[in-house]
């Protein structure tokens, strides 16, 4: 971990003085900043300084990396990512936190020759033109050995040869692997059956033969127009994770990516449908790709987790990053900000889980534009502010606490925000918004109450206190507002009236503690009562109704887990 006295500053180039843009306290995330930087045709030159505060009172500096668009070169260079994680055997490659590394680090080239990190590996050909462009592929095994050392406690030239190595035996088997004759037109059942004779790991053969094809096609869409072809196929389900992750290569790419959503009017706009689209909840855009309605369904029934993950990854960074996300009216910034973040934050949790509330508190940090540890820290307490509702709020730091860097920096200050949540409860206005009805008052407090229970993040005894905190608010607001007693309306027949409370215990609004007791008290009341089956009939004129009432109560009380 840095140390506190250490920051790092990213500079810009304004004509000939170097000016202080941000300071950021992580080395890697500030070079990944400055690269972002530089991509803008509006800086010509960008630069990261190491700042070491030392004890006399005296600053340190050292410049750790400077780029000006005149040092550009023509040729095709490698992308600057901030981590990369560690990789202890050649395999590793083919898992989806490589290959989105390697999607990152050569996106530029492969772009160019429209491939994904799946066909690079699996195509000895590619690997070769690859090791044959110039210094990109040392330059990329130098940049993440470089960030892959400090994990293993390794120097960088033992885990430079180890990268080396590992390009080497991957080259060795797709060469070996390769068959003398490109495949045909394949079924996917086609594949799976010649990829089971090769000798070679079924599943590897598989990628190899299916990367062959996929390379002949000049196109994102016209690749993943193929993939799903595949996964149309009867049986295509028993080879799921072999589907799932070519679909996951091919969100990786930036132009995939705008092919399949057609025009966006912003990123905040693009980047909430692709969030729609990983949760198979997105209406296809104007001019979408045919395949979009496809994904779409596959993402609705569980098919594509990695896929998932790699569109998830993307909003994260997106977020992260310096683009605008409301270019053509800079005004709207904050306003689309906000739109996104309500998009993404609801009463169910965080959409993507804690990347991407680690990446809104950043985006945060620079719709401030205050920066830093302490910038950060603010961001936290006034994006938990912004959102409106101790219920939201509790699912947003819940989540910061799952990202790593964010729990070591913050996790005490954000347990304590939780802790006061707990110790001050407030009344259900201060946990969910009034506009909302009454029924979705309730749910939203009990899905907060159920998150908060199975969140490992925060401690037991706290977590205990939250819940209890929760479950009090929702008890003073069905004594307050009376909703049992609306329910269960003296003058109304028994038979509506019970069939009303043990639906109200069945819908799930009411969270598993004294709030579901309440309502589960009164209904015992009817049940306990002498001949209640009669009466419960006799309050319906037609029998054959009453009998199917009396039916689909029991029915009922058994879902709702009554226990006499």
């Amino acid at each position: 971990m840095v140390s506190k006295s250490t920051s790092f500053e990213v500079q810009v180039l304004q004509g000939e003085r170097w000016v202080l843009n941000t300071i950021i306290d992580d080395e890697g995330a500030a070079v990944e900043f400055a690269d972002n930087l530089f991509t803008k045709d509006n800086y010509t030159g960008v630069r990261v300084v190491r700042d070491v505060a030392r004890q006399d009172g005296l600053h340190s500096e050292k410049v750790l990396l400077e780029k000006s668009k005149t040092q550009q070169k023509s040729e095709i260079a490698t992308s600057t990512v901030a981590e990369a994680p560690i990789c202890t055997q050649a395999s590793d490659a083919f898992t989806l936190s490589t290959r989105l590394i390697i999607g990152r680090v050569f996106r530029a080239y492969l772009d160019e020759v429209f491939l994904t990190p799946t066909e690079l590996l699996h195509n000895a050909r590619e690997m070769k033109r690859l090791a044959d462009k110039g210094s990109l592929l040392m330059n990329a095994i130098d940049h993440i050995a470089r960030l892959q050392a400090p994990q293993g406690g390794e120097e960088g030239k033992v885990r430079r040869e180890f990268l080396h190595r590992s390009w080497e035996k991957l080259w060795g088997r797709a060469r070996k692997a390769t068959p003398e004759k490109p495949p045909k037109a394949l079924t996917l059942a086609e594949v799976m059956a010649q990829a089971g004779k090769s000798g070679e790991d079924r599943d590897y053969q598989a990628r190899l033969l299916i990367s062959t094809m996929l390379a002949e096609k000049r196109g994102w869409m016209a690749k993943l127009d193929k993939v799903l072809f595949w996964a149309a196929e009867d049986g295509a389900e028993q080879h799921g994770a072999l589907l799932d992750g070519l679909v996951a290569d091919l969100l990786i790419p930036a132009g995939a990516i705008q092919d399949l959503l057609a025009f966006q009017a912003n990123l905040a706009a693009a980047l909430g449908k692709m969030c729609d689209l990983a949760e198979g909840k997105a209406e296809a855009p104007k001019g979408a790709a045919e395949s979009f309605g496809a994904l779409n369904r596959m993402f609705a029934v569980g098919k594509l987790p990695e896929a998932q993950e790699a569109l998830f990854n993307r909003v994260s960074r997106e977020l992260r990053s310096t683009n605008p996300l409301s270019r053509n009216e800079p005004a709207l910034e904050f306003e689309a900000f906000l739109t996104l973040m309500n998009r993404l934050i609801g009463f169910d949790g965080v959409v993507g889980g804690p990347p991407i509330a680690e990446g809104l508190t950043h985006r945060f940090v620079r719709q401030q534009n205050i920066g830093g540890a302490a910038g950060l820290q603010k961001a936290i307490g006034e994006m938990a502010t912004e959102l409106r509702g101790r219920a939201r709020a509790t699912l947003y730091l819940m989540a910061l606490l799952g990202a790593p860097k964010t729990a070591e920096m913050f996790g005490e200050i954000i347990l304590a925000m939780l802790g006061r949540y707990a110790e001050d409860r407030g009344g259900i206005d201060d946990w969910v918004p009034s506009r909302l009805a009454p029924a979705e008052r309730m749910g939203a407090l009990t899905r907060c109450h159920k998150a908060i229970l199975a969140c490992q993040a925060v401690p037991d005894a706290l977590r205990a206190e939250l819940a209890a905190a929760a479950d009090a608010v929702l008890v003073d607001y069905l004594e307050q507002s009376g909703v049992i007693e609306k329910i269960d309306r003296p003058e109304d027949p028994l038979a509506f009236r019970a069939l009303r409370l043990v639906k109200f215990c069945a819908s799930g609004s009411l969270i598993k503690g004294r709030a579901l007791d309440m309502a589960q008290k009164r209904v015992l009341g009817h049940l306990r009562q002498p001949n209640f089956e009669d009466k419960f009939i006799s309050s319906i004129p037609d029998k054959a109704q009453a009998e199917k009432h009396l039916r689909e109560f029991h029915k009922l009380l058994v879902e709702s887990g009554f226990k006499f």
